[in-house]
């Protein structure tokens, strides 16, 4: 299963895992996005809408996903959104604090929750979080992003160390500056908001590829990478 398939990193992750032979999952806000790129993974292949901050959404559309691929081993939760690239910590509002830290801490919090009964079901599985470097390894340009990266780490090592017992493996991977439709959207936010321009433009120049974290990713949830614990990084 990949919450936020339908773009950027999900979307290389969703059609690397169907190429490794997975049948796929790819749950997203942007339901027509999901359902796109569950026909381009091909045949067992399925796409649903889903707003990961309601608990309800949550809980039925992974019971859904359970009975269509009869069974959850993997979550590879790549969701997650960038706001607030250059902002002053005096200009960030509590509303857009809010929404980042819904969507990329509550979230996953609650995709955890209701995927943990099936990963269980299943005889145990992978559950694996997106982070960022930022927040954990170096600063963020935006005061809620990196906060809710940091909070995101810090519940996927409470998770392992809870659900390991139950044969579920927990990781954070923590990629760093990746050419995505997130990525771009921020850069042109941080612009806007006065940051650097010579800075922004190094960053846009050297963005890595989604596709290789995609394949980092594949990896996780592969058998092979079961003596593995905690967080990998990657460029």
């Amino acid at each position: 299963m990949v919450v936020g398939g339908a773009s950027g990193i999900g979307l290389a992750t969703t059609r690397a895992a169907a190429a490794a032979g997975a049948a796929v999952a790819v749950l997203d806000l942007d339901g027509d996005g999901a359902r796109a790129a569950a026909a381009q993974a091909g045949p067992g292949a399925y796409g649903y809408q889903l707003d990961i901050t309601d608990e309800a959404a949550v809980a039925a559309t992974l019971d859904r996903a359970a009975a269509d691929l009869r069974g959850i081993d993997t979550v590879l939760h790549v969701a997650g959104i960038m706001r607030g690239q250059g902002l002053d910590v005096r200009e960030v509002t509590a509303d857009l604090w809010a929404r980042v830290i819904a969507a990329n801490l509550t979230g996953p919090f609650l995709v955890a929750k209701h995927a943990t009964g099936h990963l269980e079901a299943a005889g145990g599985g992978v559950l694996v979080f997106v982070a960022s470097k930022a927040g954990i390894v170096t600063g963020s340009g935006s005061v809620p992003y990196g906060a809710s990266k940091g909070g995101l780490h810090g519940l996927a090592l409470t998770l392992a160390r809870q659900l390991r017992p139950r044969g579920i493996r927990v990781h954070t991977l923590c990629p760093g500056d990746i050419d995505t439709p997130l990525m771009r959207r921020s850069l042109d936010e941080a612009a806007r908001n006065g940051a650097d321009a010579a800075g922004v433009a190094r960053v846009r120049a050297g963005l890595g590829r989604p596709e290789d974290v995609a394949a980092v990713l594949t990896l996780l949830a592969a058998p092979a990478a079961d003596a593995l614990d905690g967080t990998v990084y990657t460029s």
